[in-house]
């Protein structure tokens, strides 16, 4: 991984991390129900990194498919 890549995938985790801490605080939302949310499928045993975890990736995914990262 490149030093680009790292720093991308940096922010969007951090931007990740504010999500989780949003929709927690906002919502109530227990880790579980934020990676159903994002992915369809979640473990009852999640934790909230694991959410985080799953943000960054989908936001990743979503940034590559739609062009706003290059590859």
């Amino acid at each position: 991984m490149t030093t680009e890549e790292k720093e991308v995938y940096n922010h969007v985790k951090h931007m990740a991390e504010e999500q989780v801490i949003f929709l927690k605080n906002r919502y109530k939302m227990q880790p579980h129900e934020i990676i159903s949310m994002y992915t369809g499928n979640a473990r009852a045993d999640a934790t909230y990194d694991d959410a985080i975890e799953s943000i960054a990736m989908f936001n990743m995914f979503t940034a590559n498919k739609n062009g706003f990262v290059a590859s």
